[in-house]
């Protein structure tokens, strides 16, 4: 079985900061790069229109391969923060909910739906555009059609089992 390379970065544990051009430096001081990153919003969506990597001490050559272990969804999560705000009632502590896959896990777990179905209500709760399945697919970085919807089902489907299985007050 092959195991998946750990990422390049750790957006969690990264350090953010702002510069006077408009980037948002990710500084993960365990990582062999740092990260610029600067953020438009289209159409309501932010994303990444320009990444810059700088090599730290000894220089570590960009690859494809390299680069396939940045973790772009994470590091779009916290610079748009940094550049938006906190964004809709509460947002914040949900995009700390769309936790990425565990390394070398080949599925989802159960924890995961929990919060699929968290991020979800909480989105459908307070009318947050595009409702909970826009949210689910914007703060995982993941296709609204057909992941999003997916992940819905699955978490639906887990959570009526487990109704099923508990005994009635």
């Amino acid at each position: 079985m092959t195991r998946a390379a750990r990422p390049l970065l750790d957006a969690d544990r990264a350090a953010i900061s702002r510069t006077a051009d408009g980037a948002v430096v990710v500084d993960d001081p365990a990582s062999p790069w740092l990260v610029h990153v600067w953020i438009t919003d289209d159409d309501g969506r932010a994303c990444i229109s320009r990444i810059q990597i700088e090599a730290r001490g000894e220089p570590v050559c960009v690859t494809a391969a390299r680069l396939g272990r940045l973790p772009t969804a994470q590091i779009l999560q916290v610079a748009a923060a940094e550049v938006l705000g906190d964004g809709h009632d509460g947002e914040m502590f949900y995009r700390l909910l769309a936790a990425p896959r565990g390394r070398g896990e080949r599925g989802w777990g159960a924890d995961h739906y929990a919060r699929v179905l968290a991020v979800h209500e909480w989105a459908v709760r307070t009318g947050r555009p595009g409702g909970g399945a826009q949210a689910v697919a914007d703060l995982w970085g993941v296709a609204k059609n057909p992941t999003a919807w997916r992940w819905l089902a699955e978490a639906r489907r887990r959570e009526s089992a487990i109704r099923e299985r508990s005994p009635a007050p």
